[in-house]
């Protein structure tokens, strides 16, 4: 949020501020290491980000990752099949295993924002992204628009909307053995489509404090379901999963940022969200920071996350015609530990260090690290 900051802390500054991307140029320079207990996942990923001003009423950013993924997915699999382990052993079989199938995947992702300033400083901002995969295709296109209510900038109301294109390649298996890899050109094409829209209020409380609300839906619609998770029918049978070709969801978004002292202020965020696949969740988050002379910030924080399970998971089917045993759409409870560190080493250059632990109710845990150099010129 832009708003007169000469009467605030610089505690208060900061909570403020946090909630939009000052405008400045710079540089950031991004490494993430994202590793899942029982050698599942594992993600190293390398980014660039640059932000560019143009004059007082234009900003550029460019973001660009690369993504190396490797591990295993855990689902169902016939353990006779002659070819080994492998999600396409779709049969009937009397040795089936609940197991890891081992997978390795390189990604390309990119996105790029304009923000554009008007003479009563409302933001238009125009953002595009590509993501590209062996078998996943992602094209995505946004808009958002910041409306000041008053003009000292106290009162904003803010709403946008973003459409997603996916493509995902999936094995031709013609006879449920005899399949055909994706990355041959012989796999079939399925599509999807998303779409967001948002609308938020946010209040400028008092000289320390800011409140924000938003309401937000979500729909999906066309190849929702896995190509890689496989369900086990009547005991004996493996298939693919079939989840529903439409999703709709619909939440509330609550924040609050306060200045408890000039050097130390937190961030606290409640959101909620429901859909008609039967799945509703609870997302708190909570953030501190703490300032350490004029160079260097520490942070913690904690998230909790709570969701109860699709209509059509189980663990065994007969007749379902929709069906997953895919623990993502199950219920369960997560926790997140956060910890971070920036730390200022001249003017224009910064250094910045993160440390996360997930802890899953499934037994799913991870870790993951960021660490990067940010340039200001």
């Amino acid at each position: 949020m832009r708003m007169q900051l000469g009467k605030l802390s610089l505690a208060a500054s900061m909570v403020l501020v946090a909630m939009n991307a000052s405008a400045e140029d710079y540089i950031n320079v991004e490494f993430m290491q994202y590793d899942e207990s029982d050698s599942r996942v594992s993600v190293s990923a390398p980014s660039l980000e640059i932000n560019k001003d143009f004059g007082a009423d234009y900003t550029l950013n460019v973001d660009v990752v690369l993504d190396s993924v490797s591990g295993a997915s855990p689902t169902y699999y016939d353990a006779d099949a002659s070819s080994g382990a492998s999600a396409y052993n779709r049969r009937s079989s009397s040795n089936i295993k609940y197991d890891n199938i081992e997978f390795e995947e390189n990604r390309v992702a990119g996105s790029a924002t304009l923000t554009t300033r008007f003479e009563n400083r409302d933001e238009l901002n125009i953002g595009v992204s590509y993501s590209s995969e062996s078998d996943f295709y992602s094209y995505e296109g946004s808009a958002s628009y910041l409306h000041y209510l008053d003009s000292s900038h106290n009162q904003s109301l803010s709403f946008g909307g973003s459409y997603q294109s996916n493509e995902v390649l999936i094995k031709n298996c013609m006879d449920n053995s005899n399949c055909v890899d994706a990355s041959s050109g012989a796999s079939q094409k399925m599509t999807n489509d998303a779409y967001n829209l948002q609308l938020a209020f946010s209040q400028v409380i008092d000289e320390t404090s800011v409140a924000n609300i938003g309401l937000f839906y979500t729909a999906e619609s066309g190849y929702l379901s896995s190509p890689y998770h496989n369900i086990v029918r009547n005991g004996n049978f493996i298939e693919a999963e079939k989840k529903p070709e439409d999703r709709a969801g619909y939440g509330l978004k609550l924040s609050y940022q306060k200045a408890l002292s000039d050097t130390l202020y937190g961030q606290l965020s409640y959101k909620y969200y429901i859909d008609d696949w039967d799945i509703n969740s609870h997302t708190i988050d909570s953030h501190l920071y703490y300032e350490i002379g004029d160079s260097l910030r520490l942070g913690a924080g904690l998230r909790y996350y709570n969701q109860s399970e699709a209509e059509f998971y189980a663990e065994g089917f007969t007749t379902e015609v929709f069906a997953s045993s895919d623990f993502r759409v199950s219920s369960f409870d997560a926790f997140t530990y956060k910890a971070s560190l920036d730390y200022e080493i001249t003017k224009d250059l910064s250094y910045n260090l993160g440390a996360n632990y997930y802890d899953q109710s499934t037994g799913l845990s991870a870790t993951f690290f960021t660490t990067g150099i940010k340039y200001k010129f």
